[in-house]
């Protein structure tokens, strides 16, 4: 039973999930007290990658019953609260389930300024050499700007011919933005420029460093050399040890290899897949 739906338990995370947003947006709106605005900014951050790691389980249809139900929970969480395209996403997340590590293939080491394999090097640009010959202490900075990253190319992906519905996509993108611009108005000039960078830069941070630690440093695949589905799952991908505080944070993913063996299965089950 452990590949069956969850329902009421994704139904509580959606509330928690939302509460806390709701929350994060309450005291930036009502307080003025510099140092909580500060804290609340990183705590939003918090909330955003709550809300992200249940788009992910969203995505791969974990969560609720019904494709009208999903397909309109991806673009509620996705577009509505995070202000990325759900369809994008949803592409690029499901071509690296299908080829994890791929040097070529998998969208999620495909960086301009940091490689996986020393074949990567020459397709870099030459003014790149010296941040790649550094990347190891240049990344913990990189993954901040993540958040920024991402919309950028949710935005370019809606310019793509194979994009779902763009008009409606970015019409949601266009609401997230409007919501939060009106949020910043209320904090008021020059701290909700502030606010802004850290809550950004928080969401980025978190967000990467809960799928860097899944894949990076494992065994790549190449075209001609990929191994059978069981292999490839499995040795490509890296697990966390750690207890229920662990599972939170991860959201689960800390259980990358059952969850890319099984990634219909609920997270709240992975751990007992193990």
């Amino acid at each position: 039973g452990l590949l069956e739906s969850r329902s009421s338990y994704y139904w509580l995370k959606t509330a928690l999930a939302l509460a806390t947003l709701g929350a994060s947006a309450a005291i930036a709106v009502l307080s003025s007290v510099w140092w909580v605005l500060l804290l609340d900014a990183a705590f939003m951050g918090f909330a955003f990658t709550q809300i992200a790691l249940l788009a992910h389980d969203i995505g791969h249809r974990q969560g609720y019953r019904g494709r009208r139900t999903n397909r309109i929970a991806r673009a509620f969480f996705g577009n509505v609260l995070l202000g990325v395209s759900h369809s994008w996403w949803n592409d690029k997340h499901n071509q690296h389930h299908a080829t994890p590590n791929h040097i070529d293939l998998d969208p999620d080491i495909q960086f301009p300024m940091i490689v996986f394999s020393s074949e990567q090097i020459q397709s870099r640009r030459k003014w790149l050499h010296p941040v790649i010959a550094i990347q190891a202490f240049v990344l913990l900075f990189l993954l901040p700007f993540q958040a920024a990253n991402m919309r950028i190319i949710s935005w370019q992906h809606l310019f793509d011919p194979k994009a779902e519905k763009p008009w409606l996509q970015a019409a949601l993108l266009f609401a997230h933005f409007a919501a939060y611009g009106v949020l910043l108005y209320f904090i008021g000039w020059p701290m909700a420029l502030v606010f802004a960078l850290i809550h950004q830069g928080t969401f980025g941070l978190y967000n990467s460093s809960v799928f860097a630690s899944n894949h990076k440093g494992m065994p790549l695949t190449h075209e001609g050399q990929r191994m059978d589905f069981l292999r490839e799952q499995v040795l490509t991908s890296r697990n966390v040890s750690g207890h229920p505080l662990t599972d939170f944070w991860y959201g689960g993913l800390n259980y990358q290899i059952e969850h890319h063996l099984f990634p219909t299965m609920p997270r709240c089950n992975l751990r007992k897949a193990q």
